[in-house]
C-alpha cells in the first residue's frame, strides 16, 4: 500500500494539498483543485491502495478554514467507501 503523507505545517494551502494527492494518486495533469475533481478522480482511480496520512491536521483546519473541511469530506467519504485509507494525526 502507498503512503501520501499531508504535512499541516508544511502544506500552506488548498492548492498545495491537491497537488499532493494529485502526486499519490498519479492523477491526470488536468487534475482540477476543487472538492468535485478530487472525489471524481478518486472515482477513476484504479492503482495501488493508498493510505492518507494527515499530520498536523489541526494546523491545516487553522490555515484552510471552510477549504479543509471540504477536502476532508472528499476523504473521508472516500475512506467509508474503500477508496483508500485516512488517518489524522
Amino acid at each position: 500500500m502507498k503512503q501520501c503523507v499531508l504535512d499541516g505545517a508544511l502544506l500552506g494551502d488548498a492548492a498545495a494539498i491537491y497537488r499532493q494527492l494529485g502526486q499519490a494518486f498519479q492523477f491526470p495533469s488536468y487534475f482540477g483543485n476543487n472538492p468535485d475533481a478530487l472525489w471524481d478522480a478518486l472515482g477513476d482511480y484504479s492503482g495501488e491502495p493508498v493510505a492518507i496520512i494527515w499530520r498536523d491536521a489541526a494546523r491545516s483546519a487553522e490555515l484552510l478554514g471552510p477549504q479543509f473541511d471540504a477536502i476532508l469530506a472528499v476523504l473521508q467519504k472516500a475512506a467509508a467507501e474503500a477508496m483508500l485509507t485516512l488517518e489524522l494525526a
